[in-house]
């Protein structure tokens, strides 16, 4: 029975923390969107060193709050008692997974910016090495 406690106890932590981090990031996302430009047009055309720059700006922003964030989560007491090993890898596993599934989940522009630059950089080459793979197939 007490074994089924601590499993109850660790999951419902998991979970509780999974909404919090769900909910903090969607927050967070709101704030950022009204920070940082929005990927449009206008964007499209700044240079490339000032979307890489503000790209990498708002993912440092965003690492910053979540390391401070879980560090604070880490040190406050579980909710559900549970040993402290149990409790720091819940909010380890948790505040890492679950903040940056909301980050990326809430911040459209964040993610459209990254993959036009992907595209702008490496998008050319990878349908080349796509192609290059076909044409083994079809020699095979």
């Amino acid at each position: 029975m007490k074994e089924t406690l601590k499993i109850l106890a660790i999951t419902m932590n998991a979970g509780l923390l999974a909404v919090f981090y769900t909910i903090f990031g969607g927050i967070l996302s709101y704030v950022l969107y009204y920070i940082f430009d929005e990927h449009d047009d206008v964007w499209e055309t700044q240079p490339t060193w000032w979307q890489i720059s503000t790209v990498a700006l708002e993912l440092i922003v965003i690492s910053i709050i979540g390391l401070w964030s879980a560090l604070l989560i880490r040190d406050a007491p579980p909710i559900f008692h549970v040993s402290k090993e149990w409790d720091v890898f819940v909010d380890s596993y948790v505040s890492g997974v679950f903040f940056a599934f909301a980050m990326f989940l809430f911040l459209d522009n964040l993610s459209s910016k990254l993959k036009y630059l992907y595209e702008k950089f490496l998008g050319k080459h990878n349908g080349h090495l796509i192609s290059r793979k076909t044409d083994r197939n079809k020699t095979s």
